[in-house]
């Protein structure tokens, strides 16, 4: 089943559709600690929340949607693969502090919630289930600094072969969130590899 006519690209168009999640999240806790009175506290964090929770969905939706572009990836047996800006550095564990991070916001979130809102909230089990899988298959690729070719990917165990009307579901989703940025589209699909 060939799928990309075009270049095989590492990256399809996700990168576009990104806000820096680290920095983002640095700067409204900021904010919001800047204030030494709680109900100033209260509502800044009542305003950022909605912010704050479409962030974290819409990062642990990319890692999902990396995760399934690379399936379609592996469709295409040993293809040159272009754009990787990954490719030639160095792999270490701080390689995957960005996940780590993010997972630890997702488990921090509905504590701040109670916390400021008195409210609860809660992340779905999946999304700790993607950002599991994530982090395997970010440490399993090395961080993908010697990916050159469709071949050199590797996914983790659980994922099984996927028949081909799933695979082009995959595919046009993947063009689907390219076009509008919403990687929470990709939850649609979590039961693919999950």
């Amino acid at each position: 089943m060939v799928l990309l006519k075009d270049e095989i690209k590492f990256d399809p168009g996700f990168i576009i559709h990104l806000q820096a999640f680290i920095p983002t999240i640095e700067d409204i806790y900021s904010k919001i600690l800047r204030f030494k009175n709680f109900g100033q506290k209260r509502n800044m964090f009542k305003n950022y929340f909605p912010r704050l929770k479409t962030l974290t969905n819409s990062y642990i939706g990319f890692y999902l949607g990396c995760i399934l572009w690379a399936i379609i990836l592996k469709q295409e047996k040993n293809q040159p693969v272009i754009g990787n800006l990954c490719y030639g550095g160095t792999f270490d564990e701080d390689t995957l502090y960005e996940v780590d991070f993010v997972k630890s916001f997702a488990q921090q979130l509905p504590k701040d919630v109670k916390y400021y809102l008195n409210e609860s909230y809660t992340v779905e089990d999946y999304s700790f289930k993607i950002l599991d899988l994530y982090r395997e298959f970010l440490s399993l690729n090395e961080g993908f600094v010697s990916c050159q070719n469709t071949d050199d990917i590797k996914l983790p165990m659980q994922i099984k072969n996927l028949t081909d009307d799933k695979i082009e579901n995959i595919y046009k989703m993947v063009k689907l969130v390219v076009e509008d940025g919403q990687f929470e589209r990709f939850f649609e699909l979590k039961d693919y590899i999950l």
